[in-house]
């Protein structure tokens, strides 16, 4: 143990995640670092998430409750919940998750051993089946992560599974609250354009599927967002200096995909057909078998 131990606060975003959000917190209370707590911001919930949570963790002093007026999204939830903190070091974990009872403890090990380090320290995001990690590939103790190695497999950094200095994260300004989609994968672009991460090694988080309502099967909130996760990139002059042309294009691919599947799915098949049609005639997507093939079913549909 540590003569000093630096506190670690990880803020949990709630909007509708009861009993969830409960298993979440006490996997916090569970970290085997001492100076973790624990602070919840519930995102104005419509199922009482908010009172049960405060009566639930009234006698807690590792856990603070506060509240959205109105609901902003998990950018800002996370932001105010980092604000409302005094810790040195920050990390973040979603309501319906877990953490590893040595989560906090594994990263801050690398964090003492640099204290000089302001990056990046991530650990593994594991299988909520087999417990094994699903990091793309192995990597040393302490070895670096770039901004290029992240791009090409973006499964490397998960909002559960790294902790940064409180001061770092403000410097970068947080997450982008104009995002409702992909506001980690901006945060980690932002982040790796101006320092590399580096790697903790041991098991850090489990991503549970408990409902349907992760971001990515919200097709509503993502055909509503369009192309701003593009947009903030391209507006951040010193990631657009960092990446290469291809790498830009790689990003907008991915994006205009993503767009295109949810208004598949949901049958907005006029606009489904307008959009790709426009993004294949300004070189943005290549058009494979399979769109194809969905152009084709969405006149039958």
């Amino acid at each position: 143990m540590h003569a000093h131990q630096p506190e670690v606060a990880i803020i949990i975003p709630c909007f509708n995640r009861w009993p969830h959000v409960q298993e979440a917190i006490d996997s916090v209370l569970a970290q085997t670092w001492e100076k973790t707590c624990c602070i919840v911001v519930d995102d104005a919930s419509t199922d009482d998430s908010y009172a049960r949570l405060k009566e639930h963790y009234r006698a807690e002093p590792r856990v603070a409750i506060h509240r959205q007026e109105s609901n902003q999204g998990q950018s800002a939830a996370r932001n105010r919940g980092v604000s409302l903190s005094q810790a040195d070091y920050i990390g973040f974990l979603d309501s319906d998750d877990l953490l590893v009872d040595t989560a906090v403890a594994s990263r801050m090990q690398l964090a003492m051993e640099q204290p000089n380090f302001t990056g990046i320290i991530f650990g593994d995001k594991i299988s909520d089946v087999t417990e094994e990690s699903l990091l793309p590939a192995e990597k040393e103790y302490s070895s670096p992560l770039t901004l290029d190695e992240y791009i090409d497999n973006m499964g490397w950094l998960h909002t559960n599974s790294f902790l940064m200095k409180k001061s770092a994260f403000n410097e970068l300004k947080g997450f982008n609250e104009a995002l409702r989609k992909k506001e980690d994968v901006e945060f980690f672009l932002r982040a790796l354009a101006v320092q590399e991460a580096r790697y903790a090694g041991g098991q850090c988080c489990m991503v549970r599927e408990v409902d349907t309502q992760r971001a990515r099967h919200d097709h509503a909130r993502i055909i509503e967002q369009g192309e701003r996760f593009i947009g903030a990139i391209r507006a951040n002059e010193t990631l657009t200096q960092s990446l290469t042309s291809n790498q830009l294009k790689q990003l907008v691919e991915a994006d205009i995909k993503s767009v295109l599947q949810s208004l598949y799915r949901m049958k907005q098949n006029q606009r489904f057909r307008s959009t790709m049609r426009d993004a294949v005639s300004e070189g943005r997507i290549h058009l494979n078998a399979r769109m194809i093939k969905r152009y084709l079913l969405s006149f039958l549909r």
